[in-house]
């Protein structure tokens, strides 16, 4: 089991590149970590909508996979409350990645200049 091919926003690309360039990781970890925050902030599913742009950038396929993607898999059905099909599945954990990307970026973009970005995200 792993995650199939989502298409991140053009806005959510550039926050990609920037938190891994922060906290010195590949794109896939920080895939995670958006994953992780979008989910650890989050109150049920997230109703936002994320504007694409014209440069969306390809999430490939099994970056999340086996037993993390068996946790993420059922913190989300856990976050919606509802069982969900593999394609709402992905589409809720691509809301969840964007959102998280958000949050991150605000809370690297408040954090002051003798802060370790490490622990500002948490």
């Amino acid at each position: 089991m792993s995650n199939r091919r989502m298409s991140l926003s053009e806005e959510g690309k550039e926050i990609l590149d920037r938190l891994a360039d922060s906290l010195e990781i590949e794109r896939p970890m920080a895939v995670k970590v958006a994953l992780a925050k979008g989910l650890s902030i989050s109150n049920g599913p997230i109703l936002e909508d994320f504007p694409d742009g014209k440069n969306k950038w390809v999430i490939p396929d099994g970056i999340i996979k086996d037993k993390e993607f068996l946790l993420f898999k059922h913190l989300i059905i856990n976050e919606v409350n509802n069982p969900l099909d593999d394609s709402d599945l992905h589409k809720h954990m691509l809301l969840y990645i964007e959102k998280g990307l958000r949050i991150l970026k605000i809370e690297l973009t408040n954090k002051t200049s003798m802060e370790d970005p490490r622990l500002a995200i948490l």
